[in-house]
């Protein structure tokens, strides 16, 4: 019955934001990431100038869907859905062989495939409705664990491993590396943990495997070269564009340097508002005179009741861009009491303080699988130049299933200390679904609240769509008085950050589809290349929402455009938006 009730409650959990998700994508338009995202997608075959290859897996799928934002929405989220699902059955599937006193019924992989399920939601807590290479690293890492614990599960059970499993690996991994290529660093953690399963069976199976892994990548590759876009037109447009800003990026350990400060900030952060329940976790783990029991569970109480009123009170529970510096010490709390649980039981037991736990007697491959499922929310965001957690915690399913794998684990030590866990464990669900939830409703990327958007949009672009009275008034506005200029693919330069404007007016990017003001050089250097190649046959429309520089200027003198000569204001700033709408004096 307990475990039917867990099923029900984390089911009911991961139902809350799945629903949210579903209506909030109908709800609003982010003309800045989004937006790029989107262009990038609906010109994928034309326009080979991209930071990665993601828009060669969107881009035709964003097509089959009629160009339907909230279709390619929906989509996104059966993703999230269907991968959570398949990473969270593994898991359990793997963990039955890891607990044999567990009772034999299917509700054990079901609560804990539901827990996994509700954890996901952290896919919503800020990023863009609409998918990007974050959505395919993240769910490809999943996927590859996924794999992982198929093997680990063969090898438990002394059968081969089926050759169907290295293949999908393969084809996951080609998926990653067009998307975005530093996931290579994830990959390779991935492999390494794959090795150290597969050496259960012997080099044999790790040769076999290896065999079988690269033909799935060879079939992702040829797959993609014949039927999507031929490599020697994506790859060079890709390296063209990590040469523009190679010079302007952060280094390999300016970047390392930048986790290390902001993950010290966070621990600090963590430690200061939830340090009393860590100690009282610790306490608990080892307490066996009853004094110290009683001493133990005073402390979780106390530590318990502190951790929620800090949740709570500093908005630790709530999601959006906004919150994405104070949720993220709840998250980790949550895995450090989970490993701080586990280490007391390992290090209880080798010094003869406590009895051994099932965690005790788990064999290399096991600590392995949970070393990479603790890792992984941290790796999988390697390459951002935004703090690892920021983009990191999105995959808190991974701690999640850690967190089942410790409290089905640790069932000699005192019941306070499994208290603590479960207790954690329930309670990071809750924050994780009212984080994705809240960031869904009241505090969606770069929109106003769904409960603000209540006007149907009428450009064709954006159609499905909702937005706010305002916003569509503008839009509509803009579009009409741009309507002599306005032909499907007509070349459109938009600086900046407002790529969303290019697709709803129906506009073709010149260059890169990504204009940013802290990246000008690689602005003007997309320009240029694309004119090398082609100049366009029609002017570009320029919308600003700045003065145009000099640099800009020259970019457009190498497409043999002369910008004041060539070109006139169309409006008045407050007739357009506040944007400065620059149209050809001819045609």
């Amino acid at each position: 019955m307990l475990l039917a009730g867990v099923t029900a409650v984390a089911a009911g959990l991961a139902l809350w934001w799945i629903v949210a998700a579903a209506v909030a994508a109908g709800k609003g338009f982010d003309i800045t990431d989004e937006g790029y995202y989107l262009l990038s997608y609906r010109w994928w075959h034309n326009n080979t100038l991209a930071l990665t290859g993601v828009q060669y897996l969107y881009g035709p799928v964003f097509q089959l869907f009629g160009y339907s934002i909230p279709g390619l929405r929906v989509f996104r989220l059966c993703t999230v859905v269907v991968v959570h699902l398949l990473f969270g059955y593994s898991f359990m599937r793997w963990l039955r062989g890891r607990r044999p006193a567990i009772p034999p019924t299917r509700w054990f992989e079901a609560a804990g495939t539901a827990v996994i399920l509700a954890a996901g939601g952290m896919c919503y807590a800020w990023l863009p409705l609409s998918p990007g290479y974050n959505d395919v690293v993240l769910l490809g890492a999943l996927l590859l664990i996924a794999c992982v614990l198929w093997m680990a599960t063969a090898v438990d059970r002394g059968t081969p491993v089926p050759f169907w499993i290295p293949v999908v690996a393969g084809l996951v991994i080609g998926a990653m590396a067009l998307a975005k290529w530093t996931s290579v660093a994830l990959v390779g953690l991935i492999v390494l943990a794959a090795i150290v399963v597969l050496a259960g069976q012997g080099w044999r199976a790790v040769a076999r495997s290896t065999l079988f892994a690269f033909a799935g990548l060879a079939v992702a590759g040829l797959f993609v070269q014949l039927f999507v876009i031929p490599l020697n037109d994506a790859v060079p447009g890709i390296l063209t564009v990590n040469r523009f800003i190679a010079g302007t990026s952060y280094s390999p350990v300016e970047l390392l340097h930048h986790y290390w400060t902001t993950g010290l900030t966070l621990l600090g952060r963590t430690l200061w508002y939830h340090g009393l329940l860590l100690v009282a976790t610790a306490v608990a783990v080892v307490a066996r005179p009853r004094a110290v029991c009683l001493v133990a569970a005073v402390l979780a109480v106390l530590g318990l009741a502190v951790s929620a009123w800090r949740v709570i009170g500093y908005g630790g529970a709530v999601g959006g861009t906004i919150h994405v510096g104070t949720y993220p010490s709840t998250l980790l709390a949550a895995v450090l009491v989970t490993v701080v649980a586990a280490a007391g039981a390992v290090i209880g037991w080798r010094t003869g303080v406590t009895e051994c736990s099932r965690l005790c007697r788990e064999n290399a491959r096991t600590w392995t699988i949970l070393a990479l499922l603790l890792l992984l929310p941290l790796v999988q965001a390697f390459g951002t130049n935004t703090p690892l957690y920021v983009i990191g915690f999105n995959a808190f399913a991974a701690w999640a299933a850690l967190m089942i794998a410790v409290l089905t684990g640790i069932w000699a030590t005192p019941v306070t200390a499994r208290a603590i866990v479960g207790v954690v464990l329930a309670g990071s669900l809750v924050a994780t679904t009212t984080i994705a939830f809240s960031g869904l409703t009241r505090y969606p990327y770069r929109s106003p609240p769904m409960s603000e958007l209540t006007a149907p949009a009428t450009q064709p672009a954006l159609k499905g769509l909702r937005l706010t009275p305002e916003n569509e008034h503008a839009y509509s506005r803009l579009t009409e008085d741009l309507r002599p200029y306005l032909k499907t693919g007509r070349p459109m330069l938009a600086f900046d950050k407002m790529a969303g404007l290019v697709l709803m007016l129906g506009g073709r990017p010149l260059g890169e589809a990504w204009i940013a003001p802290a990246e000008r050089a690689r602005t003007v250097a997309g320009i240029e290349e694309a004119c090398r190649k082609k100049r366009p046959a029609q002017a570009p429309l320029i919308l600003l929402n700045r003065a145009i520089s000099d640099q800009d200027i020259a970019a457009l003198r190498s497409c043999g455009l002369d910008f004041r000569a060539d070109y006139r204001q169309l409006a008045p700033p407050w007739q357009t938006m506040d944007l400065q709408v620059w149209v050809p004096k001819a045609g």
